[in-house]
């Protein structure tokens, strides 16, 4: 199927699964996928659509920029909400269940907008999760996206249909790397402290500004135990990255070594699939949410 047939048939997907009669709020990022569904949102639902920005130290200031110039480009409202995931011990801790835990404060805070939204009663979360996020095993936000009944649109469509859509429906951001949040750049059991996650936030800047990295390039800065620094690029992009410049740039913010390698999705992660009690909040649609990796 093509790109432009696909577009419509998500649409209609996306109509059938909001609602016509109260809000239509999307989980975004200004990523890839987050951006498709929030056009898709926008345009089945143009007088009710929103996009929702959790803010919290897990978000890195590009994607904060990022965020506002593509619901800018899709003239769908943002609305920036204040999420507390890091007050919790357990999305400190880094042991496997911090994305469960964060995806489950973003629901919820979520759910709870639609007490400012005069009296209506109809609010449907959607999320970016699509075909290839639910098949991969480190998502355990996932779990927190079906007990939240959480819509997702792209859950039928592969990465490479949702980069295709999005090109099509003329998203700029269409061919961009991912982006997951500063969390994911944590060795498994290295703490998740606000920081830390400075830490890597400035550091990935400094790196990108240093070396020309553009929207497309991935570039992770892995925080390993320790305070080591684990560089990560595209292969393409690695021989340009001397140890010597890097080190320059990173050392002084605190880590004790640097190191580089091609870039490995999921690279640190050490998932251990962990087991997670039933939540004490009430469900609310049956679907899934994309973690970071």
């Amino acid at each position: 199927m093509n790109p432009a047939a696909l577009y419509e048939r998500l649409l209609e997907e996306t109509r059938a699964l909001g609602t016509a009669s109260g809000r239509n709020l999307v989980a975004f990022s200004g990523g890839v996928d987050s951006a498709l569904v929030a056009q898709a949102v926008f345009t089945a639902f143009p007088h009710s659509g929103e996009a929702v920005l959790g803010v919290s130290p897990s978000l890195s200031a590009e994607q904060r920029a990022s965020a506002f110039q593509l619901a800018e480009h899709v003239g769908i409202p943002l609305r920036l909400v204040d999420t507390d995931e890091g007050a919790d011990p357990v999305y400190i801790a880094n042991e496997g269940l911090s994305c469960y835990v964060c995806k489950s404060v973003l629901y919820e805070t979520m759910r709870r907008i639609d007490a400012s939204l005069d009296g209506e009663k109809d609010v449907v979360l959607f999320n970016g999760t699509n075909a290839d996020d639910m098949i991969d095993p480190t998502r355990v936000g996932l779990r927190a996206a079906r007990e939240y009944r959480v819509a997702s649109p792209l859950a039928s469509y592969t990465k490479e249909e949702v980069r295709a859509m999005s090109r099509h429906a003329g998203l700029p951001n269409w061919n961009a790397a991912a982006a997951p949040c500063l969390r994911s750049r944590l060795q498994f059991g290295v703490p998740a402290t606000a920081g830390h996650l400075a830490r890597i936030d400035e550091a990935e800047r400094r790196l990108r500004a240093r070396f020309a990295f553009d929207a497309a390039d991935n570039l992770r800065v892995r925080h390993l135990a320790g305070d080591a620094a684990m560089i990560e690029a595209d292969s393409t992009k690695l021989p340009h990255l001397t140890q010597r410049e890097c080190e320059a740039e990173l050392l002084p913010l605190g880590f004790t070594s640097v190191s580089l390698r091609a870039f490995v999705s999921g690279g640190v992660s050490g998932f251990r699939p962990p087991a997670v009690e039933e939540p004490d909040h009430p469900a609310t649609s049956d679907s899934t949410e994309t973690a970071s990796a």
